[in-house]
């Protein structure tokens, strides 16, 4: 027989965790066996609420003279009586139904991203992240030497970096293996190499703005927006592979984790800036760009003005001499 409408058990969120399909009415509903919809809640009753039609074909919920009643919606008053339509909710004890008709109007269907998602997670593309990184470190490490560096000593400098990155991955691959049942280790290494290279990127920019914008603290506030961002996208994306939640749930843990995060390196950062010291402080180091590319004066140019610059301070000094009594 084809049902009728179904009761659907919500969870606190308002997700659906189980539904009963109604093939006749009356519908009991209660933790006793002997009903049509079985709630496993301590506060509701063994036959707390019955569903049926009135004279009229309009359907009523009817509280059984239960302990804790039937209350309209997710919070409502406790009523007695309650009329159903298709997507109505109601709540008994501390579970929360909703009756649903079979033609009940559906959310439009989600679009799958496979395609996008494995080529993210195979393989190939963790190796070309990781080689990406390896270059972007090595770079880094060479403009950052001002002696004369070998090929080994650019090289081996990043390998901790790396070494930690793949602990990272690691990690989350054994989370992901305890509770999905997959290690995903591709698809970790991936997400930490991106989060790497934002961060890189973020430093260099950030540095290179302050410099050019000295009124303003880039540098904290790439600290405390940008590499929150870049925390909350690195959390969000190893979620995605090593749970199951809701792509809601993964963003409010991201942010969470992130928040946390940012206020205390930021609670950090005005407690040691309280302490006296003798050594001053560089919000950044800079890499000299090019010669090529600064405007700049021959020989020959410099050494007239230095000789103008000389002549200047020797008429003052003559001046000087003769004011003087």
């Amino acid at each position: 027989m084809a049902a009728l409408g179904y009761i659907e058990i919500l969870d606190g969120k308002g997700n659906v965790i189980e539904r009963h399909g109604i093939e006749s009415f009356p519908v009991n509903i209660g933790r006793a066996y002997t009903n049509q919809v079985i709630v496993d809640d301590p506060y509701v009753c063994p036959l707390h609420l019955t569903i049926a039609p009135d004279e009229q074909g309009r359907l009523i919920a009817r509280d059984l003279d239960s302990v804790n009643g039937l209350r309209g919606g997710s919070a409502g008053d406790r009523v007695a009586t309650l009329e159903i339509h298709s997507g109505s909710l109601f709540r008994i004890g501390r579970t929360s139904l909703r009756y649903c008709s079979v033609d009940h109007p559906l959310a439009p269907t989600a679009v799958d991203r496979i395609e996008l998602v494995s080529h993210l997670t195979s393989p190939y593309a963790a190796v070309a992240a990781g080689a990406l990184v390896l270059m972007a470190l090595c770079l880094e490490s060479f403009l950052s030497s001002i002696e004369r560096v070998k090929v080994i000593n650019i090289i081996s400098e990043p390998l901790p970096i790396i070494a930690t990155m793949l602990g990272w991955a690691g990690l989350w691959s054994l989370a992901s293996r305890i509770v999905v049942s997959r290690f995903n280790f591709a698809a970790h290494a991936t997400i930490a190499c991106a989060a790497l290279l934002a961060t890189s990127l973020l430093g260099v920019w950030s540095e290179w703005l302050e410099f050019f914008l000295p009124a303003i603290p880039v540098l904290w506030l790439a600290g405390l927006v940008g590499y929150g961002v870049v925390l909350a996208g690195l959390v969000f994306g190893h979620l995605g592979f090593a749970s199951f939640l809701r792509t809601r749930s993964r963003l409010w843990a991201a942010l969470a984790v992130s928040i946390a995060v940012v206020g205390m390196n930021t609670i950090s950062y005005f407690a040691a800036r309280s302490r006296f010291s003798t050594v001053m402080e560089y919000t950044g180091v800079l890499k000299p760009i090019d010669a090529a590319l600064l405007p700049a004066t021959s020989v020959d140019q410099f050494i007239a003005a230095s000789q103008k610059i000389k002549s200047d301070l020797e008429s003052l000094a003559r001046k000087a001499k003769a004011s003087q009594p």
